[in-house]
């Protein structure tokens, strides 16, 4: 056990399985990279690329349908256990059905190949219609079941989308190859292992104001907070993407969001701003927290009501160290310097940023960082 750490949680509290539960939750998984599953070139893409020429002319949604079969179901209770439903999404079979995802309003959605600093190029699908966002995120994360989103929710990440397309394409090549082996020995063999063959990620982004938060609490225009509430997104799920490819790690905990928001703050105004993010996570009146904000949404079940205060605190105390760190830098000069901040935010865990001494542990791993980033970018 780390004294410092034990000791910073006697501070908050005296209970000693809160400090354990507190502990436990705040054990940071960013510190070795994973640089063998680094890699900014991903298979999929240039499949998407290909969608996204093509929904120029028919349409996003109708392309969309016509290789991406989950999108041939409705959201239904229950579906996901009918023979149909697994025949096609789990087998590759034709859907024989007349069963089809109806949305509000398809012809609002945009779909975009946007290219990351952090991670390369990603598929991300933009859509106005709040009730056809929450169909979509169900279709494609919850294997087209009804499911409850927090309504602070504006974007989904989708990392296992098993595309079928992309399977037809590899048992075209190994039928013109002419093989020996069975097509269900090659796919058993050398496909289903390899699930870059074959699963697609992307990310789903809705309009609505980030976080749920209004314009006029951030002073900014109503145009202007739309477009960069989709900004921030985009960097937003890139720096889940991010930690995914870099560290092997990605997770629904607090340190993880604290990431993603600054990442996605500093790419829309080049510096820092700790009142955005205290308003995107409800915390903007601490030690108050505002019920509904998005701070919630990244506790464990069974977190202990002490344990979340104890939580709000290391937060509010993180953030204020990540002002001090940022301000100290100045506004973003490069993509190497925005990596090696992002970097040091992950490297360090949130009750060592919460501590006394967070600001000058953050500036010695940044130092670090800058050193050994120009072999990533």
């Amino acid at each position: 056990m780390n004294n410092k750490a034990h000791d910073f949680l006697r501070g908050l509290t005296n209970n000693e399985e809160v400090i354990q539960e507190v502990l436990e939750y705040t054990q940071n998984k960013f510190v070795k990279p994973s640089f063998s599953k680094f890699s900014k070139e991903e298979k999929y893409i240039e499949t998407w690329e290909a969608y996204n020429e093509e929904s120029k002319l028919l349409g996003v949604f109708k392309t969309l349908k016509k290789y991406i079969v989950q999108l041939q179901f409705p959201v239904k209770a229950g579906i996901s256990s009918t023979e149909a439903y697994k025949n096609v999404t789990l087998r590759g079979k034709e859907n024989t059905t007349n069963s089809n995802l109806l949305l509000e309003d398809e012809n609002a959605l945009w779909l975009d190949i946007y290219e990351s600093k952090l991670i390369g190029k990603v598929p991300v699908l933009i859509v106005s219609n709040v009730n056809d966002f929450k169909t979509l995120v169900c279709a494609f994360s919850n294997k087209n079941e009804p499911a409850d989103l927090p309504k602070s929710m504006g974007a989904a990440f989708i990392k296992g989308i098993n595309n079928w397309d992309r399977i037809s394409k590899l048992k075209k090549a190994w039928q013109e190859e002419k093989t020996a082996i069975s097509w269900n020995q090659f796919f058993k063999q050398e496909i289903l292992p390899n699930r870059d063959l074959y699963q697609d990620k992307l990310i789903i982004l809705s309009t609505k104001p980030y976080s749920g938060v209004v314009h006029e609490v951030l002073n900014i225009s109503e145009s202007l907070w739309q477009e960069a509430s989709v900004d921030i997104r985009k960097e937003h799920e890139c720096a889940h993407l991010f930690t995914l490819n870099y560290y092997g790690q990605m997770a629904k905990n607090i340190h993880d969001e604290l990431i993603a928001d600054y990442a996605g703050i500093i790419r829309v105004l080049g510096k820092f701003d700790k009142n955005w993010m205290l308003h995107f996570l409800g915390l903007e009146s601490y030690p108050n927290y505002r019920n509904g904000g998005r701070f919630q949404n990244y506790m464990n079940d069974n977190c202990s009501s002490e344990a979340f205060k104890c939580l709000v605190t290391i937060t509010k105390k993180a953030i204020d160290t990540i002002q001090e760190f940022d301000s100290e830098l100045g506004n973003v000069t490069s993509e190497e310097d925005r990596l090696s901040r992002i970097k040091s935010i992950c490297e360090v865990d949130i009750l060592s940023m919460a501590s006394d001494q967070g600001k000058e542990i953050l500036s010695d791993v940044y130092r670090k960082n800058r050193i050994v980033n120009e072999a990533i970018l």
